[in-house]
């Protein structure tokens, strides 16, 4: 390499050196204004919220049904019940296979008032031994207010 070019060459490495010491500040900067925003108090207690509900939903939904009865989600149920749903018991509730009639219909159904999560209840029609369909209701846990959750920050 020749002399003269040599100095090009190092101002042009110090030039890259310092706009990628500048970028990682940026997004240092950047990060911890994002971890300081989940960590505000507002945002805390949505999350402890947050999981209260599906807790709650979860322990109403094994109130009902054991891990090994086969159920299905309720016909007619909205996108907004289902994803509720998956959400709080799906990790341990057995699904009834396509083509087979299940033991139950687990739903949910917002009555509001005391013993529901934050007015929401899980129920589960099922038959009887006598053979008559009843709609029995989760039980157990509760959280006060009405629903939904909070919609976490993006």
């Amino acid at each position: 390499m020749s002399t003269g070019r040599r100095p090009v060459v190092v101002a042009v490495g110090a030039l890259v050196a310092a706009i990628g010491l500048g970028c990682l500040v940026v997004q240092a900067t950047r990060a911890n204004a994002t971890i300081s925003a989940q960590r505000s108090a507002r945002v805390t207690a949505d999350a402890r919220l947050d999981e209260a509900y599906y807790a709650c939903i979860d322990h109403q939904a094994r109130s009902l049904i054991t891990p090994k009865t086969p159920v299905a989600y309720r016909p007619g149920a909205s996108l907004g019940e289902a994803v509720v749903l998956n959400k709080a018991v799906a990790s341990w509730i057995t699904l009834s296979p396509p083509g087979t009639v299940p033991s139950g219909w687990l739903g949910l159904r917002h009555t509001g008032g005391p013993g529901s999560c934050l007015g929401d209840v899980v129920t589960l029609r099922s038959r009887d031994a006598a053979g008559t369909w009843t709609l029995r209701t989760g039980h157990g846990a509760s959280v006060p207010g009405q629903g939904p959750p909070p919609a976490p920050p993006l």
